[in-house]
């Protein structure tokens, strides 16, 4: 009788046992539940997310690169990055290899690949399927460089994972997961413990920074130079007046470095027009990034990325202000031209001289001494150029000679007016004449 009860009793309990298919849906249903509990925990729901990188996030062994690398938005939400790191940054979106789930990652050897890329390893040791690269980009999101102190924002589209890296340092990554519809007001922080940089870390790591000074020559003139580094070395600066540069030899002892250097505008300084201009950074003659943090009436502050392996970097600016040589103004002394006076040259005329007859008629002085003038024939002498007939009076024919006299002055103007006088009559009676005769046509 008891026997029959307890076979009873176990009929009984073996009805209340539930079968194999609801345990699978219970089981299910549990690992569903589990799954969005831990996104909902771990992940924090914001439709406009920012998210900072950290000071000196580009070094390996930072213990937090970012301050929130796992959240959840939707799509249409803006995600802000600010970059809080002494380095630039770049971002890409894309799948990790499911092959390297749950192992640590070498990021010395992190090959990063393209959309759809797949390298296959050199053996056949491998599944068909197999994958080596760690990451493959999706296209999805890809960043311009993000300077230091600077920040850039992409909208989400899709729906879904977002994994986001930067390629040079991949071990910077968050990850965004994509809901719709989601609501802000009802998202549960992530949970992960986020230490907040308090003024007082601020300032701790602002002391770390040792300033540092060379000393450079311009033009045979030394010149101190003050800079702070990080990640770097500087062992040597020197200058070239040509290019009005300052070239920095250094070695960067980590993934990049970073240089901030002040400099005195009465030392070195780029201007245009009598207004700033920017410098001009080359790192290894490639040019780099960097941002004037500082301006004033007296100085200029830069700071600069410097990738590895630099080992020249050259700030060109304008103009060495301390050589600037001022230039007195030559004030030059008119030079007052003396007129020069020209003393009139006094032309004496040439009085011709006709040399004085001092012989008498028909003769003429040659060497001192009188002789015949021969100018005129026989019986003529020159007078006033005109060779006149020389009178002449007889001797006694007793004597059978002649001898030849000169006429005076006074017997020569006489007989000159007897010639006239004679003329003188003959044209009046030759005019009388012709009256008369005219007197007797008429009677």
């Amino acid at each position: 009788m008891l026997e029959k009860q307890n076979i009873d009793h176990l009929k009984s309990e073996t009805l209340h046992f539930p079968n194999v298919g609801t345990l699978m849906k219970l089981s299910l249903g549990l690992i569903l539940f589990t799954m969005l509990s831990t996104v909902l925990v771990y992940a924090e729901i914001n439709d406009d997310v920012v998210v900072q990188i950290s000071q000196n996030g580009y070094l390996e062994d930072n213990p937090q690169y970012l301050d929130n690398p796992l959240f959840s938005s939707s799509p249409g939400s803006t995600i802000t990055v600010i970059n809080n790191d002494v380095v630039s940054h770049t971002l890409v979106s894309g799948v990790s290899n499911s092959n390297n789930a749950g192992l640590v990652a070498n990021y010395d050897n992190f090959l990063i690949c393209e959309l759809n890329e797949k390298i296959r390893p050199t053996t056949n040791n491998y599944g068909a399927d197999d994958n080596l690269c760690d990451f493959n980009k999706d296209d999805r999101i890809i960043t311009d460089v993000i300077p230091p102190g600077e920040s850039i924002s992409f909208t989400l589209v899709d729906l879904g994972t977002y994994r986001i890296i930067d390629p040079d340092f991949p071990w910077i990554e968050f990850v965004i997961y994509s809901f719709p519809n989601s609501d802000s007001s009802n998202n549960v922080n992530s949970g992960f413990a986020v230490d907040e940089v308090t003024p007082e870390q601020t300032s701790i790591s602002k002391s770390e920074s040792i300033i540092e000074t060379l000393s450079v020559t311009v033009d045979g003139m030394p010149f101190d130079i003050d800079f702070t580094t990080m990640g770097l070395t500087v062992y040597e600066i020197e200058s070239d007046t040509d290019s009005m540069s300052l070239i920095f030899y250094v070695d960067v002892n980590n993934s990049s470095g970073k240089l901030d250097v002040t400099f005195d505008r009465n030392f070195f300084d780029s201007i245009y027009d009598g207004v700033d201009d920017k410098f001009f950074i080359l790192s290894d003659g490639d040019e780099t990034i960097f941002r004037e943090t500082q301006t004033t009436f007296e100085s200029r502050t830069l700071s600069i990325d410097v990738p590895l392996g630099t080992e020249e970097l050259e700030i060109i600016g304008s103009e060495f202000g301390f050589s600037k040589v001022v230039e007195t103004p030559v004030v030059e002394t008119p030079v007052v031209e003396t007129p020069v006076v020209e003393t009139p040259v006094v032309e004496t005329p040439v009085v011709e001289t006709t040399p004085t007859n001092e012989c008498g008629p028909g003769t003429v002085l040659e060497n001192n001494v009188c002789v015949l003038d021969q100018r005129c024939g026989p019986g003529t002498v020159l007078e006033n150029n005109v060779c006149v007939l020389y009178p002449s009076e007889s001797s006694s024919s007793e004597s059978g000679s002649t001898t030849s006299s000169i006429p005076s002055s006074s017997n020569k103007e006489m007989i000159t007016s007897f010639a006239i006088a004679f003329g003188i009559a003959g044209v009046v009676g030759i005019i009388l004449a012709l009256i008369a005769k005219g007197h007797k046509k008429k009677d």
